[in-house]
């Protein structure tokens, strides 16, 4: 089965109404929970969202927005172990040039140890590590 795995910058805006990408990552969000995909993020992914959400939205959004995630059976949440930082640190420092995050550094390498080469997400890191990113531009 093919999996996707799902980043901050498209859940975050899929949740927050007044994003101006709201419309295309919720849309992208509910395709691919109706489609035969798997869907996979990290735990670190959802400490992210959650500090990103309590800080723009305020604390209940923060805990409906992971709720709805770790509530879902159509979501695996992966737990982020040190070997996954450890890797992450590694990839940061053979690209020094890149201001990576050391959270995207790590969906990075979850996403090719688990074989997964899409993405639902805004940041163009990922474009620059070689995966596919949804949702699509017109």
């Amino acid at each position: 089965m093919r999996r996707i795995f799902l980043d901050t910058s498209a859940l975050y805006a899929a949740a927050d109404r007044s994003s101006e990408r709201h419309a295309d990552c919720a849309g992208a969000y509910d395709e691919l929970v109706r489609s035969q995909v798997g869907l996979v993020t990290s735990a670190l992914v959802l400490a992210e969202l959650h500090a990103l959400t309590l800080r723009r939205i305020g604390p209940a959004a923060a805990l409906t927005v992971v709720d709805r995630l770790t509530d879902s059976l159509r979501v695996e949440v992966r737990g982020v172990t040190t070997a996954d930082v450890d890797a992450a640190v590694d990839l940061l420092r053979s690209r020094p040039n890149r201001k990576y995050s050391l959270a995207d550094a790590v969906s990075f390498e979850l996403m090719r140890a688990l074989g997964i080469d899409a993405v639902l997400t805004l940041d163009a890191d990922f474009v620059a590590e070689g995966f596919t990113v949804l949702p699509r531009t017109a």
